[in-house]
């Protein structure tokens, strides 16, 4: 019997194990998921945060923390804009990115041809100022709205999540835009993909 046969079983294994692990963390990542911050993100600005991430048409992804409201209500933002007054929700701080744009996620797609992308099915992300006001005056209450952005090269998500930073759900509408933004980390990181 070969001495170093058990050796390479275990070592054998390890690699089995190994793979195993990697599968478990990767993930498609071809249309909108939820991120959910690790325990590898503890002591950071990203812990216990859960992040609705989309990928953008031309490479790379967007996203918008979702459990991070503020104090501020947009009526303090926009004082003279009389419809924002209807607003009830606070802001949410949606990332560090462009942190003083104020970006919008709705159920439907504002009229016009601004700038708004479908991040799920009736589920859409809005970049522009005119239709973030059209959603104001017409669906206040239906719509979240985010100061700021997250956003990832192309490639750079995968790697955070290979790397353990992230665990991935399926994306929710009611997880992005209902419910009680509070308690969403710890009944999403508590579930299994």
């Amino acid at each position: 019997m070969n001495p170093s046969a058990p050796l390479l079983r275990r070592f054998g294994a390890l690699l089995v194990l190994i793979a195993c692990t990697g599968a478990a963390r990767a993930a498609d990542l071809s249309h909108a998921v939820m991120l959910v911050a690790t325990q590898m993100l503890a002591g950071s600005s990203y812990e216990e945060t859960v992040v609705l991430a989309a990928p953008l048409p031309l490479g790379g992804h967007v996203g918008f923390i979702v459990n991070r409201p503020t104090n501020v209500k947009l009526e303090t933002l926009f004082p003279e804009h009389t419809p924002s007054r209807k607003v009830a929700e606070p802001v949410y701080l949606g990332g560090p990115f462009l942190s003083d744009g104020l970006f919008a996620v709705a159920r439907s797609k504002p009229e016009g041809d601004g700038e708004a992308l479908e991040i799920m099915p009736g589920v859409f992300a809005v970049f522009d100022g005119t239709s973030i006001d059209r959603l104001i005056e017409s669906t206040p209450n239906a719509t979240r709205y985010f100061a700021g952005l997250m956003a990832w090269a192309p490639g750079e998500l995968d790697e955070e999540i290979h790397a353990g930073a992230w665990d991935v759900r399926p994306a929710r509408a009611d997880f992005v835009l209902g419910g009680n933004t509070a308690t969403l980390w710890k009944a999403l990181s508590a579930r299994k993909s």
